[in-house]
């Protein structure tokens, strides 16, 4: 099925770029969630108002980006006398520690490769912005 990008999707394409997905992906993802149309005299109709709403969310995620730079977060958990916690720090955690600190932040932006922590130690995350902007906190997790 032919369709026309509304905005940027990571591993697919950009803003206006014509792609062939498979019927399933484009019924059940692309257009009910209004990240793509196959008319495409709409779409040049906003064409200019989609390019610059896409151009706002990255400079609002580059702001972000910045503030979450200079950010450094201290968990507390209970831990076992070999470092060891009793539990795990996952990304639920991390989001809640962000967002006190005065950065909003959703779950879904954190990005944990090898899984939640599970010991005392300072662990650089990954907070995933936008599909081109991530920024790289600075978690410490101390025992209680």
């Amino acid at each position: 099925m032919q369709l026309i990008l509304l905005e940027k999707i990571a591993n697919l394409g950009n803003l206006g770029d014509k792609v062939k997905v498979k019927a399933g992906y484009s019924r059940n993802y692309l257009l009910p969630y209004g990240k793509a149309t196959a008319d495409l005299v709409a779409f040049e109709e906003r064409r200019v108002e989609l390019e610059k709403a896409a151009a706002d969310k990255k400079s609002s995620a580059k702001n972000r980006a910045a503030q979450l730079a200079e950010l450094e977060v201290t968990i507390t958990a209970t831990a076992g006398a070999e470092g060891k916690l009793f539990g795990s720090i996952g990304t639920h955690d991390i989001a809640d520690a962000l967002t006190a600190s005065g950065v909003e932040v959703q779950k879904r932006e954190i990005r944990l490769p090898s899984g939640t922590i599970r010991n005392l130690g300072e662990f650089n995350v990954a907070v995933h912005l936008h599909a081109e902007v991530e920024a790289i906190v600075r978690v410490v997790v101390v025992a209680a």
